[in-house]
């Protein structure tokens, strides 16, 4: 019988407990170090770094000291693309970084960020934990030599603005709208109307206050935690993708330590992924009244008004990954979205 959720939530958190006392240990001289980098805020609100210090914390407690865990948070280890060009040369050993740049080492990766692909958390991580995100984490693997441990996630993406309020897609008409270094992220904000602007997420902050964009598309938590809302006013809920955080690692590192190491680092991974996905449950629910709270006029659309966005963005996005990996991956993803919300819905 599966689990609840709500079970393995307390199995995690009790493991995070117990190894939690492992943190002041001092342990031996380590036989194997994993560096591991992320580009979130170093604080355990953030989904990345609390999944990074849970791992942390049962990898070290798990093998006594004879692996440690060095954590390179706040884009230590340089922008995502950088990040994952270190683990795949071994520079480092880890990297938790989103779906955006994904692509650039294995362009199926696209269909992860297909606008409007997944309705709710429930289902994304049915479908990333089953076998259609088995498969493409396989593909991943033979294609740039990094195994991907897990998926947790950033939230659903939704639009901000310093300029106006923003119910349908014509009120996106002249903003220029920062997004990551995806075509289809690209693709979907042009075809609602904005003027799309492609800028590294560590110069996006400044990018807001410099007024080098109007706004940005990003899930409310993590636009909160990193304080993007003191250079925009306006938030449109419209929850247009889903955001991946993916856990990698280098595979030639996995494969020289022992298989009970192995194991362990399996077994953590699965303790931090539902810290980590936890996290950022949490963290969503309490955003919007967080950014109300600084000010923030916050808009939900209506039925109507969100089914505009999905039909301008939601072909667009499609269109473009079907050009650029064929449909095979493509209808793989779709049919087991709705598989997975037969499966949920219990019909």
């Amino acid at each position: 019988m599966k689990k609840s959720a709500f079970t393995t939530l307390l199995a995690a958190t009790a493991a995070l407990a117990v190894v939690a006392f492992a943190d002041g240990a001092a342990w031996a001289q380590a036989k194997h170090v994993i560096r591991m980098s992320h580009g979130m805020p170093m604080e355990m609100s953030s989904n990345q770094h609390a999944y990074a210090v849970v791992f942390k914390e049962a990898v070290e407690a798990g093998s006594k000291g004879d692996i440690e865990v060095r954590i390179l948070g706040a884009n230590q280890a340089g922008a995502e693309r950088q990040q994952i060009e270190k683990v795949q040369n071994g520079t480092n050993q880890m990297a938790l970084v989103s779906e955006i740049t994904q692509p650039f080492f294995f362009k199926p990766t696209l269909v992860l960020g297909m606008p409007f692909l997944f309705g709710s958390s429930a289902v994304a991580w049915d479908v990333l934990d089953g076998p259609f995100g088995q498969r493409l984490n396989a593909e991943f693997q033979k294609a740039t030599g990094v195994r991907v441990l897990n998926h947790m996630e950033a939230g659903f993406r939704s639009i901000f603005n310093s300029k106006k309020p923003v119910k349908t897609p014509a009120d996106l008409a002249g903003l220029k709208i920062r997004t990551g270094e995806n075509p289809v992220h690209l693709a979907m904000v042009k075809a609602l109307g904005a003027n799309p602007t492609p800028i590294a997420w560590t110069e996006v902050y400044t990018s807001l206050q410099q007024k080098v964009v109007d706004g940005m598309e990003n899930p409310p938590g993590l636009f909160f935690a990193m304080k993007f809302y003191e250079h925009q006013k306006y938030l449109t809920v419209n929850r247009h993708l889903y955001s991946v955080h993916t856990a990698m690692i280098n595979e030639a590192f996995f494969q020289g330590l022992p298989k009970s190491y192995q194991q362990l680092i399996n077994e953590a991974a699965a303790t931090a992924l539902t810290i980590g996905r936890a996290t950022n449950v949490l963290t969503e629910r309490a955003a919007i009244e967080n950014l109300r709270g600084k000010g923030i006029e916050v808009y939900f659309p209506t039925d109507a008004e969100f089914a505009e966005f999905r039909k301008l963005g939601q072909p667009a996005g499609e269109a473009l990954v079907r050009k650029e990996i064929g449909d095979e991956w493509v209808n793989a993803a779709i049919k087991a979205v709705a598989d997975s919300e037969k499966r949920i819905r219990g019909s």
